[in-house]
């Protein structure tokens, strides 16, 4: 049955996994979804699936999120069409772990630090007039459970794009701190004009395509480890209803408290419980740091608020 008050929600990387879940649960559910894709075909493919069963047809954004030029015509493409976004959800990431020496974007920045923090962080704020023209505005950012193996991970702030110290785990993991961070900074900055949250993702289990896609070897490695793994329908539950919840993180959150008390909230497992982030994530100064380094490498982009 189609909602009785259709949102508009933005959901990246929709052509695959939790974000194609999440984009035809959305649609399903009678909600305007736009569905960012970076490759075109694929983008295609998967709307025929989100359309399969939508109240109302989804539209296919071509967005490189680790391109610039590409975020900014998806960004000014999507606000020419759309008088409003509710909803942002930043699910897109590369985590390739084929990839043993690192990649960089033609503006010089490592792919996966482009790709996962980067470019959410300018695509967010590029979005952000069309967020505050909602009446109930909400952006969510993805992370993953894996970092509670890392409680002493920090932002490489001084070695952000220097290939000495990468490994794929090393820089997807980092790049998924920095946006627990981020979505920290983005909630104090906003408190009382936007939701927002940062979903833990547990290991997903991965389709078949892209198993059989995968080098033998890791192929080998995934099949134990996928037998286990959360289906991503299951997430994709999680990623529609935390985007469509009538309550917001403050309503968890003591307005008294300080530090990491006052955040409580924002961070959620996949059951919608809050979490403790790694402890570099609550050092103010770091986030502030954080904001103006991805600022400055994203070309200082404007925020709504």
């Amino acid at each position: 049955m189609p909602h009785p008050e259709p949102l508009t929600i933005a959901v990246t990387g929709a052509n695959a996994g939790i974000g194609l879940r999440a984009a035809r649960r959305l649609a399903t559910q009678g909600h305007r979804v736009l569905a960012l894709c970076r490759d075109p075909h694929r983008g295609r493919t998967a709307l025929e699936t989100i359309n399969a069963s939508a109240a109302h047809p989804a539209t296919l954004v071509v967005a490189d999120l680790s391109d610039p030029v590409s975020i900014g015509a998806a960004a000014d493409r999507i606000s020419r069409e759309n008088d409003r976004l509710d909803v942002l959800i930043n699910n897109a990431a590369v985590f390739d772990q084929t990839m043993r020496r690192p990649a960089f974007t033609a503006s010089g920045h490592e792919l996966f630090w482009a790709t996962n923090h980067l470019g959410p962080f300018l695509l967010t704020a590029l979005l952000s007039p069309l967020l505050a023209a909602a009446p109930r505005p909400r952006v969510i950012n993805v992370a993953s459970k894996g970092l509670v193996t890392m409680p002493r991970i920090a932002i490489r702030f001084d070695h952000l794009d220097d290939p000495a110290w990468y490994t794929p785990t090393k820089a997807y993991y980092h790049a998924k701190l920095a946006q627990i961070m981020t979505g920290y900074t983005l909630a104090l900055r906003t408190r009382g004009v936007l939701d927002v949250a940062c979903v833990r993702v547990p290991a997903v289990r991965l389709d078949a395509g892209r198993i059989a896609a995968l080098p033998w070897a890791l192929r080998a490695l995934y099949a134990p480890k996928n037998r286990f793994a959360v289906p991503a329908e299951r997430l994709g539950e999680t990623y529609a209803t935390l985007a469509t919840r009538t309550t917001t993180w403050q309503e968890h959150a003591d307005p008294a408290a300080r530090g990491r008390a006052a955040l409580r909230g924002v961070y959620l497992d996949e059951n919608l419980r809050p979490v403790d982030a790694p402890a570099f994530a609550y050092d103010a100064d770091a986030r502030e740091r954080l904001w103006e380094v991805s600022g400055d490498a994203t070309g200082d982009p404007s925020w709504a608020w």
